[in-house]
């Protein structure tokens, strides 16, 4: 396998992905970063007091989300604060409600479509029966991706870098797409679970939302380096 025939690989498993940021698009309004949704907002009523506050972090239309096959209605991530300061992430995500007769202040998000490149795991993992071939003269099952030899994945590492979103900084949000391993990953994380959205704005941390396909929940995920 040639570092060509690899990055061929990759691109037969390219996905769509969305990049959201303050430039006007042909998109129109698809997401807000920041401020106040109206019918949640930051203050909280009377009767909630396990917690002191939340903050909206951002929202994202359904009509965005649902060209990646998660058709829940528009999510909204929030940060939520208790009583003793500690802070935890929440995803607000109705199929009853529209993203049309939402409120918003804060600043609003447009989309462009892109093709989101996967990272090494991924091509040993997904690749086609070519690379399990390969995989396996080297002694190796498609999850051992990380005991490749040789100078391939450093090499492909670097290509897969001059196309993500993540090292460009391209974006204040990245909708949907492939994700990659953390330093604090034990395994690269199954397709049942997908990557609904990344937040690149205000990072660090940054902040993965994910949406599992089995149980239709939502995870989040804080990173650091």
């Amino acid at each position: 396998m040639t570092i060509e025939e690899l990055i061929s690989e990759g691109e037969t498993l390219v996905r769509p992905s969305f990049l959201l940021n303050a430039q006007e698009t042909d998109s129109g309004k698809v997401g807000y970063w920041g401020g106040e949704r109206a019918d949640m907002p930051d203050e909280l009523p009377p009767q909630v007091t396990a917690f002191s506050g939340r903050r909206h972090i951002f929202s994202v239309s359904e009509a965005l989300v649902s060209k990646l096959g998660i058709n829940q209605g528009p999510f909204s991530l929030f940060e939520w604060e208790n009583n003793n300061g500690d802070l935890s992430h929440r995803v607000k995500a109705d199929s009853h409600t529209h993203f049309k007769d939402l409120n918003f202040s804060g600043e609003p998000l447009y989309a462009k479509l892109t093709d989101s490149f996967p990272p090494f795991p991924a091509v040993c993992l997904y690749g086609s029966d070519r690379v399990a071939a390969w995989l396996r003269e080297l002694g190796l099952a498609r999850h051992d991706y990380w005991r490749v030899p040789g100078e391939l994945p450093a090499q492909y590492e670097s290509a897969w870098q001059k196309r993500s979103p993540f090292f460009q900084q391209s974006a204040d949000i990245v909708v949907g797409g492939w994700h990659f391993l953390w330093p604090d990953d034990d395994f690269f994380i199954p397709a049942e679970l997908r990557l609904a959205a990344l937040t690149l704005r205000d990072a660090e941390p940054w902040l993965e939302v994910w949406h599992s396909a089995c149980s239709q929940g939502w995870r989040v995920k804080e990173r650091i380096t």
